[in-house]
């Protein structure tokens, strides 16, 4: 014979935001004020990182520092290229490291990236970099870009 048991779990209803708590406290599920449960995309708002660089001809710059003991994961890019030539920038994990994604932005044009799945960051405490990774491009080309990024420990 079987005995089947429910489990019954309860979330606190929410209309506004409660308060911070530190890290390591225990709280409540929450829900909306019709019981369905509150989630947040990605990460909670603290672990949600912006940065933005510029990058010269063939240089490569630090788009986001790393973090000890993080991986910082990319959400969504945007390059802009203002030089009448095609470039392509490399986007990597660690300075000096193998491109994770590579893209080529139109003359004069922007584009932007948004990842429905982040893209992992290989090592932790590493650095993401924005290169220029196209050949004969003029001395004038600058390509900025900004990035959104979720912290992962």
């Amino acid at each position: 014979m079987s005995h089947q048991q429910k489990i019954i779990v309860q979330g606190q209803a929410r209309t506004a935001n409660p308060s911070a708590t530190a890290n390591r406290d225990v709280v409540d599920l929450a829900t909306d004020d019709l019981g369905r449960l509150l989630t947040t995309p990605y990460q909670v708002r603290d672990l949600i990182f912006t940065a933005s660089a510029d990058t010269a001809t063939l240089a490569e710059v630090t788009l986001l520092a790393g973090a000890t003991g993080a991986f910082n994961d990319l959400v969504e890019l945007t390059c802009a290229n203002t030089c009448g030539a095609a470039v392509t920038v490399g986007i990597r994990d660690t300075t000096g490291g193998s491109v994770k994604k590579l893209f080529v932005i139109p003359a004069n044009n922007t584009i932007t990236r948004d990842f429905s799945v982040p893209v992992p960051q290989d090592t932790a405490a590493a650095a993401w970099t924005i290169k220029n990774d196209g050949t004969g491009d003029t001395s004038t080309t600058v390509i900025t870009c900004s990035a959104l990024f979720i912290r992962n420990v």
